[in-house]
């Protein structure tokens, strides 16, 4: 009688054994699919930092890494040199599906802006609207799209630390942005995935 329990013992134990394997087997899968990211994340998390699953919005950062590093130009609408507003309608364009003014002062004035000061309301795809006076009362001539964690995409003639102009990623809370900041505009998104968009 004894041996037979003992057998059952052993045979009870195999099974918890083998399940208790089974399912760490199945939590380290699970663990290593959520942590599988994408190239793109990996290196404009680094960029942006933050937590590299923190972007989200493959489509907006795949259209800046195509465009990353394009030269400034007035009027320039081409990976030969593009302005400011161009980049921010081309960008409104193939990542929210909404063709928005093509300058600055325009897009600023439209009625479909909704124009706010409150940097604590700042949301991804916002405008960002700069002048040299920071000023409401003078005409727009800079335009920039806010992307999260101080940091904002645009096309500037400025020249960053590698002493390159054109296409960066920019910190806004840098004293000559705040001292030029007049005004953040958001502008409808027509998105059609969950991922083109973040808060």
């Amino acid at each position: 009688m004894k041996i037979f329990y003992i057998i059952v013992m052993i045979a009870i134990l195999g099974l918890v054994s083998c399940k208790s394997k089974d399912a760490l087997a199945y939590v380290k899968d699970k663990d290593q699919k959520k942590e599988e990211l994408l190239p793109i994340q990996k290196k404009y998390g680094e960029i942006m930092g933050v937590a590299p699953k923190d972007i989200k919005n493959i489509p907006l950062y795949n259209f800046i890494d195509s465009w990353m590093g394009t030269s400034y130009k007035m009027g320039g609408e081409t990976k030969k040199g593009i302005d400011c507003s161009f980049f921010t309608q081309f960008l409104y364009h193939d990542v929210y599906n909404n063709l928005i003014e093509r300058t600055a002062e325009k897009q600023y004035m439209a009625p479909s802006t909704d124009k706010f000061i409150g940097q604590e309301f700042l949301k991804q795809g916002d405008l960002l609207f700069f002048n040299q006076r920071g000023s409401q009362h003078h005409p727009i001539t800079h335009v920039g799209v806010y992307l999260g964690n101080n940091r904002f995409v645009h096309s500037t003639s400025n020249r960053n630390d590698s002493g390159n102009n054109g296409v960066q990623i920019s910190d806004f809370k840098d004293k000559y942005w705040q001292r030029m900041f007049v005004a953040a505009g958001r502008k409808p998104k027509n998105v059609n995935s969950e991922l083109s968009q973040e808060d």
